[in-house]
């Protein structure tokens, strides 16, 4: 087919390359904000083979923010354990519980799940806004910005050249990133290299099998370390850390892989799907915007996968971005707010990244006398004391708090993620979790008549960005919410507080007493870098 000879134009809100996780599910939360936006993917399908396989409550609750939190719920599943193990075929020394089960955040802790099938989800979800448009087997050949606005410039799959023009483009096209190139971006590496082989089996029945581990499995093996995860359905995959020095091609031997497969499944049960090679590594963008250009998930970070949380940090990336691309379009907030959306994400990301490395070193540690110590000092004693597992389990499941960023930091919830309890509300008491009462965007949080001398801050904190102020009691009326679980209650009692100031993407900016509020008030709007600063609040006390 020959290339056309004309060139069309198309302009939009927002450009995002790459239609990946990170991509999909930033092009889904803006679309519901209402933008117009254009994805760029470089593919003519999605990628068909699993590449992620957990997420956490924390993700699901953005997939609920998304309106996905349903559809992705059926097609995943919830898990609990970890199990350690010394060498293939012995029982576990010990397994921690990794998947808090008590819904703090809405939703069960961890999940599994089989990459092809959630990514579906997200590009099935982009079909609900007209005003989103994904465009596949479209190669970005060209990015080039002004002060005016962005413009990519693209070959679609017949050799024909189109060119995209809006205000921000969004660089989610991945560990290569052609965006994160041209916008004169580069990686910075913490030493981390090593080399794997990823395993994707299904089993020929289409089914569970019994017989294989229900758990997911590090087996901590100095000849071979070995990582096994059931996903979701018939679909399992195992990682084989790759020793003795073999090449790519060595390694990904279809005899080798079936002769270390034998090892823990029945081969005549199971069909592989996919042998890939794989350097795991720990990298992060030396920064992650140039001017109209932001980048997000693996164009501006990648991380071993041992704590599960590559997919998890650029869906959390599009979450801290989709607000703040809301209020930039809008011209409620300066650009200056991206810079805090790199300080805030880099720094989360950097803690996760080493946390990720020391976990991989501890599991894949090659040196038979120190996996003998470890075995007998960490894996063992864990197994045995109740309070050592305990604290393992503990530390597992704590949601890491922002370290920088947009937040008050004047509580000591600032930065952390809010509680996601049910509560009731209206006059027939729907039943709902929190989020589907605060909205989409900032709102507050508050015991029921803690802020009644608050109104007209209230007010024009409500003009100003369109927050939302709810109240809770355990005795409501139709305006108030209710707490039938007291989690709510609880909360509140335990921090010390009246009312709290809840981002769009959950995480805490303030929260404190009632006479605290105006100065919360005035560093919010400080620094969300607002526009009019003439139409601030009057009378706060900065």
């Amino acid at each position: 087919m020959q290339p056309s000879t004309t060139t069309r134009t198309t302009t939009c809100d927002v450009i995002i390359v790459g239609l990946g996780p990170t991509g999909a599910v930033l092009a889904n939360l803006l679309g519901r904000y209402g933008w117009s936006v254009v994805g760029l993917e470089r593919d003519e399908d999605l990628y068909y083979a699993p590449r992620a396989v957990h997420f956490d409550d924390e993700i699901m609750r953005i997939f609920q923010f998304a309106g996905l939190a349903d559809d992705i719920g059926r097609t995943s599943e919830s898990f609990t354990d970890m199990e350690i193990i010394l060498r293939p075929g012995r029982k576990p020394v010990t397994r921690s519980r990794i998947g808090s089960q008590d819904r703090r955040y809405g939703h069960p802790g961890a999940w599994w799940f089989h990459q092809p099938t959630l990514e579906r989800h997200f590009h099935d979800g982009l079909k609900r806004y007209p005003n989103v448009t994904p465009v596949y087997g479209c190669r970005v050949t060209g990015v080039e910005q002004d002060a005016e606005g962005v413009r990519a410039t693209a070959v679609q799959r017949d050799g024909s050249e189109r060119v995209f023009q809006a205000r921000y483009l969004i660089g989610c096209d991945g560990g290569k990133s052609f965006v994160r190139r041209e916008a004169g971006l580069r990686l910075e590496s913490a030493d981390f290299d090593e080399a794997w082989v990823v395993v994707d089996i299904k089993t020929r029945s289409g089914q569970k099998d019994a017989l294989l581990p229900a758990n997911h499995s590090q087996v901590c093996n100095p000849a071979q370390p070995v990582t096994y995860v059931p996903m979701a359905g018939p679909y399992y995959e195992w990682q084989f850390m790759v020793t003795g020095g073999k090449s790519e091609r060595e390694a990904t031997d279809p005899a080798l892989v079936r002769e270390q497969l034998r090892d823990f499944v029945d081969l005549d049960k199971i069909e592989i799907t996919r042998i890939a090679y794989y350097k795991f590594h720990g990298l992060w963008a030396n920064d992650w915007r140039n001017g109209r250009i932001i980048l997000a998930g693996d164009s501006a970070h990648q991380m071993p996968p041992f704590l599960g949380q590559g997919m998890c940090s650029g869906v959390r990336d599009a979450h801290s971005l989709c607000w703040r691309l809301d209020l930039v379009l809008r011209g409620t907030a300066r650009p200056a707010l991206f810079d805090d959306y790199v300080a805030e994400r880099s720094a989360h990301v950097r803690e996760i990244i080493n946390g990720a490395m020391f976990l991989g070193n501890v599991i894949q540690t090659r040196h038979r006398g120190v996996a003998f110590l470890r075995d007998w000092l960490l894996f063992r004693i864990a197994g045995l004391v109740p309070f050592a597992n305990k604290a393992f389990t503990d530390k597992a499941n704590r949601k890491k708090p922002l370290a920088a960023g947009f937040c008050g930091w004047g509580h000591r919830l600032s930065g952390h993620l809010a509680l996601q309890p049910k509560v009731t509300r209206g006059e027939e008491g729907e039943r709902v979790l929190l989020d589907e009462a605060l909205g989409h965007g900032f709102a507050v949080l508050a015991r029921r008549g803690r802020l009644a001398s608050h109104g007209a801050v209230l007010e024009r904190l409500a003009q100003q960005v369109g927050l939302r102020v709810l109240e809770f009691a355990e005795d409501p009326d139709g305006l108030v919410l209710g707490d039938p679980t007291g989690a709510l209650q609880d909360w509140f009692d335990g921090a010390g507080m009246d009312f709290v100031l809840i981002r769009p993407d959950r995480y805490v900016f303030d929260a404190g007493r009632a006479d605290q509020f105006d100065r919360v008030a005035a560093r919010f709007l400080a620094g969300l870098s607002l526009v009019h600063h003439s139409n601030q609040l009057q009378g706060v006390a900065a």
